[in-house]
């Protein structure tokens, strides 16, 4: 599972891809790819550089998410998903 330091070191673009992942991950498929304090922590990442981020899927978030904390109202891209699917996969087979 992604953790705090994970998303220490991510650039501000994976922010979003995470938030992505994550927002799939938790709310349609009802797993996990980070703890919720984690999930937290990424949000405020995302606040923090904001305007850094150029990242195409940066406009299917809103403040309001982000102030909310959640993604669970968002149309996940088609990557977001399968990057989900993968990562879950990839966890759950200890890689």
């Amino acid at each position: 599972m992604k953790t705090r330091s994970d998303i220490e070191v991510m650039i501000p673009n994976q922010l979003v891809s995470w938030f992505m992942i994550g927002g799939y991950s938790y709310y349609v498929l009802g797993d996990r790819v980070m703890q919720d304090p984690d999930f937290d922590y990424l949000v405020l990442r995302l606040k923090e550089h904001w305007d850094e981020i150029d990242h195409p899927h940066k406009k299917l978030i809103t403040e309001s998410h982000l102030d909310a904390a959640t993604a669970y109202d968002i149309d996940y891209p088609t990557i977001a998903k399968c990057s989900a699917y993968n990562y879950l996969r990839e966890i759950s087979e200890g890689r």
